[in-house]
């Protein structure tokens, strides 16, 4: 039985929307390094994975169907960031925290971020902030 779930994001971003908060949306959409070679080029038996990124996923999800996907883009709005990715379960506080240091930059900040699906569920929920402007994936 695998945990996976169905993430999918559509979400403006203010156009005051501060440089490192693009930076980290950026890193997250990197695609990880193949081969075991570090980042730096190092190869080592000391080398740790990075960091789970939320939107590096490409190409068909395994569980879930359809593509995993992540854009980032400038409109005259501000920034719209649109993602579908599939993650497993102990991903999920990874996920939250990127979220969380989204929400203070949304341009309308009650609305849906977008929708979390287990990969068995017939029908996805809602991602919405709670009062505080938190999000809570699990």
């Amino acid at each position: 039985m695998a945990d996976l779930y169905a993430i999918e994001l559509a979400l403006t971003l203010s156009a005051s929307t501060p440089e490192p908060v693009l930076a980290l949306i950026r890193e997250h959409m990197e695609p990880y390094a193949e081969d075991g070679v570090a980042e730096d080029g190092d190869e080592g038996d000391d080398f740790a994975p990075p960091p789970f990124k939320v939107l590096a996923a490409r190409g068909p999800a395994y569980r879930v169907g359809g593509e995993c996907t992540a854009a980032l883009t400038r409109t005259p709005a501000g920034w719209t960031l649109t993602a579908r990715q599939e993650i497993h379960a102990e991903s999920l506080p990874d996920a939250e925290q990127l979220l969380n240091a989204l929400t203070p930059h949304l341009t309308t900040p009650e609305a849906p971020l977008g929708t979390l699906r287990f990969y068995e569920d017939p029908a996805p929920e809602p991602i919405t902030p709670d009062a505080s402007g938190a999000v809570r994936l699990s």
